[in-house]
């Protein structure tokens, strides 16, 4: 066992020694005290005034006390005692001494803190770790942050070139659509007023025959009929080529101009070359099925709406006439077709 300090044996003496109106020291507590935690008492010492203690033998067993709960522990680090003086019966101490006692050599086992973990050093550890953690946790988000930002911005610049090289593309497009527009509008200008002047020469080269026809036919004295009158009678003609003749002669200047102004120019000319090819006084047979041939052509190349425009220019009894001769002609087809094997029907 070490000796107590002469600091502790001093104050010692001078408690035992102090006596008051409230009466001497009466009660030694020894007080192992850790900075800013509990604190545990180790042991109790009295001293009555009747046989008061020796100083020297009070502080010697005080300092084995001590010494003796320094050497328990396993720190191995100085331990701070503490001495609390009590007068009588007091709860609140007079006077404290305070004191280091520093253990041998000691040798902790390995991995065992230097001393027991305290409910300060706790706190303190946990701040530390928590203010670490909110370090590291800001650093990470101002890392991750400034990356998505720089990506953002990329992400930006990249989509605004893409708007941009898609407008310009499109503002092309929209000009090439443009053009293409105007060309064809041009193109169908052109078609229109080119089909017009075919229509115009197809109406005139197919009127100056008919015209030139009827008034050559119209100028021939009525003399000329009473002479045939006399003549033998020839041999009746087809009816449908009778027919035929009959309706363009019954027709005027006016219904001649009407009827070709109703239909296309194609079907004019075609309508001319039937016209001249009944004006002429060809009775063969050939020349008779060339013509009905012709007229059946015709009527095929007619439109519904070409017919009723061709109706609508006629007069009452021309209308009947043409009703009649195209119901002949459609009948004659009707039975043709029927005539025909299925697989060659139109």
């Amino acid at each position: 066992m070490s000796a107590p300090g002469q600091n502790l044996v001093k104050w010692l003496t001078r408690m035992l020694a102090d006596v008051t109106e409230a009466g001497s020291i009466g009660r030694f507590e020894l007080i192992h005290k850790v900075e800013g935690e509990h604190a545990e008492r180790l042991g109790v010492w009295r001293s009555d005034s009747d046989s008061p203690r020796s100083p020297d033998e009070l502080a010697q067993e005080i300092q084995d006390a001590a010494h003796h709960d320094a050497q328990s522990r396993v720190t191995g680090l100085p331990q701070r005692y503490v001495v609390f003086a009590f007068r009588a019966q007091n709860e609140e101490h007079e006077s404290q001494h305070a004191f280091l006692v520093r253990p041998g050599s000691h040798l902790s086992r390995l991995g065992e803190d230097s001393e027991p973990p305290t409910e300060k050093g706790v706190i303190a550890h946990s701040m530390r770790h928590d203010e670490s953690m909110h370090r590291l946790f800001i650093t990470g988000g101002e890392v991750l942050i400034g990356r998505l930002s720089a990506e953002l911005e990329r992400e930006r610049d990249a989509r605004v070139k893409a708007e941009q090289l898609n407008w310009s593309v499109f503002e092309k497009y929209q000009a090439l659509q443009d053009r293409e527009h105007e060309r064809r509008i041009a193109e169908a200008k052109e078609l229109m007023k080119a089909r017009r002047v075919d229509e115009l020469m197809g109406v005139a080269t197919a009127l100056i025959p008919i015209l030139a026809t009827k008034l050559i036919g119209s100028a021939q004295p009525r003399a000329d009929q009473t002479q045939q009158l006399g003549a033998p009678v020839q041999a009746a003609g087809d009816p449908k080529d009778l027919a035929v003749r009959h309706f363009f002669s019954c027709l005027s200047e006016t219904e001649i101009t009407s009827i070709l102004g109703c239909i296309a120019s194609s079907s004019q000319v075609a309508l001319a070359q039937i016209h001249s090819s009944f004006m002429s006084e060809s009775q063969s047979p050939a020349d008779v099925m060339a013509r009905q041939l012709a007229i059946r052509k015709f009527l095929k190349m007619l439109s519904e709406q070409e017919i009723k425009s061709i109706l609508a220019s006629l007069s009452e009894q021309n209308r009947k006439l043409l009703i009649a001769l195209y119901a002949q002609y459609r009948d004659l087809e009707e039975q043709e077709q029927a005539r025909k094997p299925e697989i060659l029907r139109s």
